[in-house]
């Protein structure tokens, strides 16, 4: 049975897909505030040289791979695919609560 014919791979792929989204969103108002707070700046050197050359812009770029991640785990959703998107996702959240702690407390 191929991934894609799998109701269950489906949804599992469409959970994971909302709660990266909500994540990735999550991440972009958290670098934000813990950026703005001065204590903090973006740690992953590409996503910084976006924010110096494009300021804002940088959310565009951030949302549209995001986006096109996303279409490419509901795509093929097989299960290999879901465990490593999983981590990803599990790692992101990390991330952002890092964010989120070093925004606050800073």
């Amino acid at each position: 049975m191929s991934s894609r014919a799998n109701d269950v791979l489906r949804l599992v792929a469409l959970c994971l897909v909302v709660f990266y989204n909500v994540v990735g969103l999550l991440d972009i108002f958290s670098t934000v505030l813990a950026i703005e707070t001065g204590v903090a700046e973006e740690a992953n050197p590409l996503m910084r040289y976006l924010m110096e050359e494009i300021g804002v812009g940088w959310v565009a770029v951030k949302l549209t791979l995001q986006f096109m991640i996303s279409a490419m785990v509901l795509w093929f959703p097989h299960r290999y695919v879901l465990l490593l998107f999983a981590a990803t996702v599990a790692g992101n959240s990390i991330i952002v609560a890092n964010n989120f702690l070093i925004a606050l407390t800073g």
